[in-house]
Parts: structure tokens; sequence; C-alpha cells
């Protein structure tokens, strides 16, 4: 739950329309940025900055415990016969 409003809370921050977003990455893809684009970049690398940092810190560290070794000798034993 608090992950969410932590999304929400850096989504509310950017704060664009899916129109102005299609027509933004329109003006990004063409070399074609206005100030105001430039304004809107910083606060969406802002927002997903702190958010990617946000989750990393939340996160809990999984310790990667090594494979077990196998066995390098098989049983020695009765096979089963074949039919």
């Amino acid at each position: 739950m608090l992950r969410r409003l932590t999304l929400l809370k850096y989504l509310h921050e950017i704060n664009l329309r899916p129109e102005d977003t299609l027509a933004l990455m329109r003006r990004l893809e063409t070399d074609s940025c206005r100030p105001e684009d430039y304004e809107v970049l910083i606060r969406i690398v802002r927002a997903h900055t702190n958010l990617s940092a946000d989750f990393v810190e939340a996160s809990p560290v999984v310790e990667l415990s090594s494979p077990a070794p196998k066995a390098t000798r098989q049983r020695q034993g009765a096979k089963r016969p074949r039919r």
C-alpha cells in the first residue's frame, strides 16, 4: 500500500495528459523540443530517480546461497529390469 502511495506521489509530480505525453515523445524523436519540454523531462527524471531510490531502499535484500555440491558417484544397488 505504501509503495502505491509513493508511486502516486511521484506520478502526480509529472502531471501529463496522454496526448501531451505523445506530443512530447514526438518532439523528442524529431529534435524539436521547446523550453517547456526540458522542464517536463527534468520532472520525469527526478520522479523516476526518487522512485527508484525508494524502491531499492524498501526492497528486502536477498542473499544468494551457493548451490549444493552434486554427488559425483552413483549409488550402487540393484537396477530395475527393463521390460
